[in-house]
């Protein structure tokens, strides 16, 4: 942990996390005075998803997602945590820009939704096209601002420009400057009746959404097309389709396993608050699941790499991932259960 003196004079401790946006959001209730764990934020927030959208390219592939869409996850913690807060996205990269030197000027610390790929502070490795990047911006510097980015060690310092172009980045999910902060807080929020809600959510996004490429749906739908993607689309397109699944679960700021152990994390948060049998039960549960989800990462990235077995295959793969959806969906119909126990 490091320690930063920001714009209002109040020390401002940087803390690495598992997520970006989980950890700019429970930064941003922690420097208003409320302990929430990274973990409770992306339950609260209904964090948990998943999405395979064939229709929308990123690079050339389909989207893969294991998270809800981004700019999503601080708005729903503000509104079930309670309190006053504010967010905004913008047309005009200059508006944008002079909004955010007047919130520092203001005494706010301001988060940004941002594209990775233009923070020249991030090393090279950690550098691509990726428009749901989130950082806090701590005071403005001579020519530019310290920020405190939750995947680094300690603060850093990114210049007028390539905030700004990491800010108006164009592509999928373009962030359009997003920029929001907690301006104060409900002092003992009630953090039964938030998590219920975020649980009641993501239940009803991984089993009842009307549409095959998200939620359970979706991951059987990706993991039959695994399964087939050697003959449909030759050996090296499936395997960098794969590779590219694997990225978005492992390396895209998961904190691993598709997010599945925060979300485990998140349940025993849960339980301990409930004084819950059940819900410690199905965090181990969830526990269980992403290290299947990992286990299909180990067998996907030998197959991409040719070092595996000969039982290593798409097959094997696909396989995996059907287990998943297969546990998953009894896991959230039984969280679905005991939360409308929960809430009567």
């Amino acid at each position: 942990m490091n320690t930063e003196i920001t714009v209002s004079g109040r020390p401002f401790i940087h803390q690495h996390a598992a997520h970006c946006e989980s950890g700019v959001t429970s930064a941003l209730f922690r420097d208003q005075g409320v302990e929430v764990s990274e973990a409770m934020v992306f339950g609260i927030g209904s964090g948990m998803f998943f999405g395979h959208l064939p229709f929308i390219k990123w690079v050339g592939m389909p989207i893969t997602t294991f998270r809800s869409r981004p700019r999503t996850l601080f708005p729903k913690v503000a509104k079930r945590l309670g309190g006053k807060f504010f967010t905004r996205q913008y047309r005009n990269a200059q508006k944008g820009m002079i909004e955010l030197r007047q919130a520092l000027k203001d005494g706010h610390l301001v988060g940004l939704t941002t594209n990775i790929y233009w923070l020249s502070y991030m090393p090279h490795r950690f550098r691509f096209q990726f428009n749901g990047h989130n950082i806090i911006v701590l005071r403005e510097i001579e020519n530019g601002f310290r920020v405190s980015d939750p995947v680094l060690d300690h603060p850093v310092d990114c210049s007028y420009e390539d905030l700004e172009r990491a800010r108006f980045a164009r592509g999928p999910l373009e962030p359009k400057g997003f920029m929001y902060w907690a301006e104060s807080v409900v002092e003992n929020p009630d953090f039964r009746r938030a998590c219920l809600e975020g649980m009641k959510e993501s239940c009803y996004m991984m089993l009842r959404v009307p549409f095959p490429f998200v939620g359970i749906k979706g991951m059987r739908y990706l993991a039959k097309n695994i399964i087939k993607s050697p003959e449909r689309l030759g050996f090296p397109e499936a395997c960098r389709r794969l590779a590219n699944v694997v990225r978005m679960q492992e390396e895209v700021g998961t904190g691993g396993a598709g997010f599945r152990f925060m979300y485990a994390a998140f349940l025993q948060e849960t339980a301990e608050l409930f004084g819950s049998e059940e819900l410690a039960e199905l965090s181990q549960e969830m526990t269980a699941i992403g290290d299947i989800w990992r286990e299909f990462a180990v067998v996907s990235a030998r197959i991409v790499k040719q070092r595996g077995q000969a039982t290593d295959t798409f097959a094997k793969a696909g396989g995996l991932m059907l287990i998943c959806a297969g546990r998953e969906e009894q896991l959230f119909k039984d969280l679905d259960e005991l939360v409308r126990k929960l809430r009567s």
